[in-house]
This record gives structure tokens, C-alpha cells and sequence, in this order.
């Protein structure tokens, strides 16, 4: 049942998200700051349960970081973090709230940058010449690397436990879904004709550090104690859930790419 959900609700979802990264400009961005805004959500509720308090005004001040990071420069970006900060640390400030506070900065911050600053990476890339061949390959290979380490795993996985913060994930779903990702790119490269380094950048990116953002989200819910971010999706959780391996290959690929 579990699986037919999740069957269900990706033959829904990914149409919708082809879409978005094909249409690039405002149909992107709203869409992510939407994301971003639900994320923070989610994250504002997981870390509730581990008595941190996030004031609510963090959820919506995280869109204009995301926009700010997305679209304008490095002096932009610095002013949307120190207004953040400021109203996160005046907030307990005029309010005597002592006890906590550094964990309460501290987690607000590192959840702006997790979600607003690395999900903006998405709209850079997009730009970039080529942006559009580039993005949409990011995101079919994070699905099929997903995909190929979930079935591998579960037919064939023998050394489960190696990653703690997940410990139903095997090394055999994660080579296989590395070896995936490597497979498919060169096939993409061949019919949109990516150039070599581009076509390891997306390898490196969705294959390796794709699986990385999913065991590090999985690290902090098993923090938390709960199984999913939220229940939106039936079957899949929340768009925490959904999103967390493209939160951490993005801005991989996007320094990748600026860098080399």
C-alpha cells in the first residue's frame, strides 16, 4: 500500500516539476519559494520536538533570502541575513528570553541557510548558458539514483547498518544508485550533448552528494524522533522529505560549475 502511494503521487508530481524547470524565471522561483516556505515549516515543527522554539516570523522572512540569493548578489544576500538575525536575536532580547538562545540563533540560521540559500542555487543554474539541459538532468538523475538505490537495496541489500542515520539503507543501494547516476548522465550527454566535465558535475552532484542530502536529512529526523518532515504527501512524507537530496546536490553542481 505504502508503495502504491508512492507511485501514485509521483506520476502527479513529477509532470509539475519537469514543468517548473522547464518553464525557468517566475514559474521557478514562485514554485521554490513556495517549498522553501513549507520546508521551514517543517523544520520549525522537528526541531519543536526537541525543544528549540523558532519564532513563526522565520518562516515567511525565509523567502526574501531565498530571492535574495537566487537572483541578486553577495551585498543582498548579506543584508536579508543580518535583518534576519537581528530580528531573531532582538526577538529575545526585548523579550528576557535568555535560556536557549544560542540554540534558538543558531538553528535559525543554519535553517535559512539549508533551505532558502541552497534551493536557490536551482534558479542560478537555470541561467547558466546550457542552465535548462543542466537542471533538468540534475533532477532526473536525483530521481534515478533515488529510484535505483530504493530497489537495489531492498532486492539485494545484504550490508545494511552502514549508515547509521538510516540503517535500512544498504551499500548495495548506494553503489547502484551511483552507478545509475553515472550510466544515465552519459546517455543524457550524448543526446543534449553535455560537454565531459558537465556530465561528471551532475554525476558527482545527484549520485554521491544527492544520497548525501537524503542520510543527512534522515540523520536529523532520527535527531527529532519522527519518520517523515511532515504527512502532505501521502507516501512520501513532507517536501523536506522530498526535496532533501536536490538540497544539497544543487549547490554542489552550481560550485562545481562556477568553480571549474
Amino acid at each position: 500500500m505504502e508503495l502504491f502511494k508512492r507511485i501514485l503521487i509521483a506520476i502527479v508530481f513529477i509532470p509539475i516539476i519537469l514543468l517548473v524547470f522547464y518553464s525557468g524565471g517566475f514559474v521557478l522561483t514562485s514554485f521554490f519559494a513556495i517549498v522553501v516556505f513549507v520546508q521551514m515549516f517543517e523544520i520549525r515543527e522537528m526541531l519543536l520536538k526537541k525543544g528549540i522554539f523558532l519564532p513563526k516570523i522565520i518562516i515567511p522572512l525565509s523567502i526574501p533570502v531565498f530571492i535574495a540569493s537566487a537572483h541578486y548578489g553577495l551585498n543582498e544576500i548579506l543584508v536579508s541575513f543580518l535583518i534576519i538575525f537581528i530580528i531573531i536575536s532582538g526577538n529575545d532580547l526585548f523579550k528576557g528570553r535568555l535560556e536557549g538562545a544560542f540554540s534558538r540563533i543558531s538553528a535559525s540560521m543554519f535553517s535559512i541557510i539549508y533551505t532558502a540559500v541552497f534551493l536557490s542555487t536551482i534558479c542560478r543554474i537555470r541561467v547558466m548558458e546550457n542552465g535548462i539541459f543542466l537542471i533538468m538532468s540534475l533532477i532526473i538523475l536525483t530521481w534515478i539514483t533515488d529510484i535505483c538505490a530504493y530497489f537495489a537495496g531492498r532486492f539485494f541489500g545484504k550490508h545494511r547498518g552502514i549508515f547509521k542515520a538510516s540503517p535500512k539503507k544498504t551499500l548495495e543501494g548506494f553503489i547502484a544508485g551511483t552507478l545509475s547516476s553515472f550510466a544515465v548522465a552519459f546517455i543524457i550527454a550524448y543526446f543534449i550533448e553535455l560537454t565531459l566535465f558537465q556530465t561528471l558535475s551532475l554525476v558527482v552532484s545527484a549520485g554521491i552528494f544527492g544520497q548525501f542530502g537524503d542520510l543527512f536529512e534522515s540523520m536529523i529526523k532520527r535527531d527529532a524522533g519522527i519518520k517523515d518532515s511532515s504527512t502532505l504527501l501521502p507516501g512520501h512524507g513532507g517536501l523536506l522529505d522530498r526535496f532533501d537530496s536536490l538540497l544539497i546536490s544543487s549547490p554542489v553542481l552550481y560550485i562545481l560549475l562556477i568553480i571549474f
